[in-house]
């Protein structure tokens, strides 16, 4: 059985924390544990998979960000590192308990954005699957209100490794990356009209670069299926 757990990042134990980290290199290549907890407490809240007996098996890095977009506050979180066991691909608990916890936290605010990278295609599905609305898009083109929004998260948090051309953060350095077999695209998957824009907008993705991407986080978006899966 799964349950997740929302924590303040000053609430996990270093226990967790090296577990997460365990987890993250078992998926990913070029990882540092350095880099890896410097950005872990640059965050503020963790949400956390674990199973009744194998113990953590998924987590995902939450920082709430404001944003100043000419004149206008704009309010967000952004999901940082992020993995789930193999074992437990297809579980929907880790985003129900990240539903609950945000879609009620963005009740405070007017506008409530997700801000979220992809440097796989599993990611950027959650998309298409969950929300009638979000960018980038192979719908629709990104309104230049909401181009402003994902370049102004994307410019604060990577600085000049973003690009607001191509909308990719384009890492200078050596970054960590999905290993062979995780995430990997053949004909088969490019069927699939989301995950062929995803490698053509992010064509660098297999060097770990990411697609920045959005969504509002407001009910009234939410595919009905998704809506009932998550707050049933």
């Amino acid at each position: 059985m799964l349950k997740g757990q929302v924590k303040t990042i000053g609430e996990c134990t270093e226990a967790e924390i090296a577990l997460m980290y365990k987890l993250m290199a078992e998926f990913y290549d070029d990882t540092d544990e350095n880099i890896f907890c410097r950005d872990f407490f640059d965050k503020d809240y963790c949400l956390v998979l674990f199973h009744e007996s194998e113990g953590l098996v998924g987590f995902t890095t939450q920082k709430v960000m404001e944003l100043n977009i000419d004149g206008e506050m704009i309010h967000g979180v952004f999901s940082g590192d992020t993995i789930i066991h193999k074992d437990y691909w297809g579980s929907m608990e880790l985003f129900k308990i990240w539903a609950e916890f945000w879609f009620d936290f963005a009740m405070k605010y007017d506008n409530f954005y997700w801000f979220l990278i992809c440097k796989g295609y599993k990611t950027y599905r959650m998309l298409p699957l969950f929300f009638t609305q979000f960018y980038p898009s192979c719908r629709a083109v990104t309104p230049p209100y909401e181009k402003k929004i994902i370049d102004s998260y994307a410019s604060e948090l990577y600085g000049s490794e973003y690009n607001p051309c191509s909308g990719v953060i384009e890492y200078k350095s050596v970054k960590d990356k999905l290993k062979p077999g995780v995430a990997d695209v053949g004909s088969r998957e490019l069927r699939n009209k989301d995950v062929a824009f995803f490698c053509q907008a992010n064509p660098g993705y297999i060097e770990g670069n990411d697609l920045a991407c959005l969504a509002r986080l407001d009910k009234g978006l939410l595919k009905k299926q998704a809506a009932e899966l998550l707050f049933q």
